[in-house]
């Protein structure tokens, strides 16, 4: 989960033997565009990207299924900026890494 603190990556390469100035980080965004609505895009995550089908199936066995969906389903809203009715935009930023040989 420590993989957007630059201090901690570049704690990770250094103790792999990379020289810290080999070592650079990039703030940066991806934004993830998908032409249907924010559940149906829920309902690809759960059905197709294995994480997020892990977590159905570990919600499921603790009774916490639908726990679990309301949550992601708040999410997913929450950070859509797409005009309501244009599909779902959700901007993410994340931490761009570069090591230099």
């Amino acid at each position: 989960m420590t993989w957007g603190v630059e201090e901690n990556v570049a704690e990770r390469f250094v103790a792999a033997g990379v020289p810290a100035e080999n070592v650079s980080c990039e703030r940066a965004t991806y934004t993830f565009e998908f032409p249907g609505t924010p559940s149906e895009y829920l309902a690809e995550f759960r059905d197709y990207y294995g994480p997020t089908m892990n977590a159905y199936a570990a919600a499921a066995a603790d009774g916490r299924e639908a726990e679990l969906h309301a949550e992601l389903e708040a999410l997913i809203n929450e950070h859509n900026t797409a005009a309501r009715g244009e599909g779902t935009t959700i901007p993410a930023k994340f931490l761009r890494v570069t090591v230099a040989a």
